[in-house]
């Protein structure tokens, strides 16, 4: 282990980690990776925890996963460091602030990224796909796109004594990557799957950065790849397994098992015995006083019904995609049975919320229902949605403006107004401030986007395609137009 680096620069930094550019005795550059726990994570993380997690990461190899060379524990703080290798090139985000993707570049890094997880298989999950984490290295045809592990979620799963690959789908998270992308290209027409579960796409051989690659090293690569991933995990699975007794493994794991004498002997027991009636569930109790400091929530995984043993009146957080609303009003927890009742009088809230990734932090009044007390108490950090509204005004202030990401906004357009000067048009879709429209700057726009035929769009529902603009001098918030191909009526 190598521990004397020189740090050259600060490149990134989030709640959870912060990334250095530095430099070996040699001059080689590498990434260094700070990561921070709370402390009862840093506890769980002594002994051979952090060692064994740390050698199964080292372990993962592929021509488009970014190594880890390196890692340990502060000695001073605790707190976890990796070091993975350095790839010159420009992350997703900052490739977008210019220009959309063109096709060939999204059907690149989709190559890239379907090889990855067939290589990897189950370990795949782990990998983290997004945008911000995508790294475009080289030139011409010897152009690779390189993902990371997710190193936060790596460890923190070990800490748990769960493996990281056991509680992700990766289909599901490139699947986000591919929307997400797919916004940002004019030109391409195949429709993208966007299921929860889309099917799990054939392995092909991606044209790798390296001049010396060729076709059967990397098929070999692939191979050795996919069988060191799946003896790995199930070999952890299999180390790792508590027994369970016969009389309390669900219904279904028994009606499943290789015997068919006990699957008739269910089938028929299933069909004579009478319905029971459900029991109701417990009442809901009221919530304790809220912590002051968010540390103090409990972290449980809500597709676990383990994890919240226990957990029942208490103040709890966790990372996660709401995917529905049902009749009363509350978000469905994606793969889970719990549901989220929020704040009196949030209902833009709810709607922003739905099917994108949030953290949550609230109170677990029942074994099925999450109470958000506090509207602050939910944060969106993914926007998931085919396209964004006027309830979205906020998250993309916040998020989407320093992104410069091309979104598709929808609404009403409730007049068309014109600046002091005169020299842009705004199809507004708020009656009153601050100002959230669609932005034509006469003299860069279209002769197409005439003011008759942007006049005809009053009292219409449209959808508009562009990029964020917020005022230098004022609260407006625009969506930049510039070609009428842009505007979509929809009613």
């Amino acid at each position: 282990m190598q521990t004397d680096y020189y740090i050259e620069d600060l490149v990134h930094q989030t709640a959870d980690l912060v990334v250095y550019r530095v430099l070996t005795r040699d001059q080689i550059p590498l990434a260094l990776i700070r990561l921070k726990y709370e402390p009862k994570v840093l506890d769980r993380l002594q002994g051979e925890v952090f060692p064994n997690a740390l050698a199964q990461l080292q372990a993962l190899s592929h021509s488009c996963l970014r190594p880890v060379l390196d890692g340990g524990l502060d000695p001073v703080d605790g707190y976890p460091w990796i070091v993975a290798r350095w790839w010159d090139g420009i992350l997703i985000p900052d490739r977008l602030r210019d220009s959309d993707l063109t096709a060939e570049e999204f059907n690149r890094i989709k190559i890239h990224g379907e090889a990855l997880i067939a290589a990897l298989g189950p370990l795949a999950g782990t990998v983290s796909f997004n945008p911000s984490s995508v790294v475009t290295c080289g030139h011409g045809e010897h152009t690779i796109d390189t993902f990371s592990i997710d190193y936060h979620t790596w460890f923190e799963a070990f800490a748990r004594g769960v493996h990281p690959a056991a509680e992700a789908d990766p289909y599901q998270k490139f699947n986000a990557l591919l929307v997400y992308l797919k916004r940002q290209t004019e030109h391409i027409s195949t429709p993208l799957a966007t299921g929860e579960n889309p099917p799990g796409p054939a392995a092909p051989t991606p044209q790798l950065a390296s001049s010396t690659a060729s076709a059967f090293p990397l098929k070999i690569l692939l191979v050795l790849g996919t069988l060191v991933a799946a003896i790995g995990f199930f070999s952890w699975k299999f180390i790792n397994r508590q027994p369970t007794s016969v009389a309390k493994q669900p219904a279904e794991m028994i009606v499943a098992s290789d015997e068919p004498d006990l699957v008739k002997s269910a089938t028929i027991a299933a069909t004579l015995t009478p319905p029971i009636a459900s029991p109701k569930p417990p009442p809901a109790i009221p919530p304790p006083p809220r912590p002051g400091n968010r540390d103090a929530y409990m972290l449980v995984d809500p597709t676990s019904p383990y994890s919240l043993d226990g957990k029942v009146g208490e103040w709890i957080t966790f990372h996660t995609t709401l995917s529905d609303l049902d009749e009363d009003g509350h978000l469905l927890v994606a793969n889970s049975s719990i549901k989220v009742a929020f704040p009196p009088a949030s209902g833009t809230l709810a709607q922003t919320a739905l099917r994108n990734e949030v953290t949550l932090w609230g109170f677990l009044s029942s074994p099925s229902l999450l109470r958000i007390v506090n509207p602050d108490d939910i944060e969106i950090t993914y926007l998931l949605q085919e396209f964004y509204t006027i309830h979205d005004e906020k998250q993309i202030r916040e998020t989407l403006l320093k992104d410069g990401q091309i979104i598709p906004v929808r609404g009403v357009v409730t007049e068309l107004t014109k600046s002091r000067k005169g020299n842009t048009f705004y199809l507004q879709f708020k009656k009153s401030g601050p100002e959230f429209a669609a932005a034509i700057e006469i003299k860069k726009a279209d002769a197409s986007l005439s003011e008759s035929y942007l006049k005809s769009l009053e009292d219409k529902e449209i959808e508009v395609r562009g990029r964020p603009k917020k005022d230098n001098f004022g609260s407006r918030l625009s969506i930049i137009v510039t070609r009428k191909s842009q505007i979509k009526v929809i009613k």
